[in-house]
């Protein structure tokens, strides 16, 4: 091989490398202003799955969500209680159980759900009360979720949700979780 060849085959591979490298990082860009990875690292954890991969440009609107779809969600100020451990704007994923339209009565055996076709029970009553330093009375409630609303849990009974905290706002949703585990 003469040396002509050889640079001219020099400068194809150190092109097709350029090439490879910038797409691997606009690839790694993209992704990184994409998507983050939240962690659940609480001692009782809220679900059962303890990573999750929020897609934080797909911020769905209320009626866009159904039941059971997990999505990240920032509680305002009057949401987070006194006792938290967290942050303020601390990105939580939590389960969606009411949409816009249901009607909610949280009550001390349990939070019960309903809309013009259905109706279920929710069995976790307000457990986690205690932590709270307050009384469950202040918790009782009745919400009709108009749109723009959902109602949002966790699976675990202490479990720091809508119960205590009522409906958010779709402008309170920060992403989808595309993926848990």
């Amino acid at each position: 091989m003469t040396d002509r060849s050889l640079r001219t085959l020099t400068w194809q591979y150190g092109l097709r490398l350029t090439a490879l490298l910038a797409a691997l990082s606009g690839t790694t860009v993209y992704a990184a202003n994409r998507y983050v990875v939240g962690l659940d690292t609480q001692d009782t954890r809220c679900l059962d799955e303890w990573v999750y991969i929020i897609d934080t440009w797909r911020k769905p609107k209320a009626a866009e969500v159904k039941r059971g779809d997990y999505i990240a969600i920032v509680l305002t100020d009057n949401q987070t209680p006194s006792t938290a451990k967290w942050p303020s704007g601390q990105v939580m994923v939590k389960r969606t159980l009411g949409t816009p339209g249901d009607k909610v009565t949280v009550t001390t055996k349990g939070v019960r759900f309903s809309n013009q076709s259905e109706r279920w029970n929710h069995g976790k009553g307000l457990a986690a009360v205690s932590l709270l330093g307050a009384t469950p009375e202040k918790f009782i409630n009745h919400y009709a979720l108009s749109d723009g609303q959902l109602f949002m849990m966790g699976d675990n009974p202490l479990s720091y949700d809508g119960r205590y905290y009522g409906p958010i706002e779709e402008n309170q949703i920060v992403g989808t979780v595309v993926w848990a585990f």
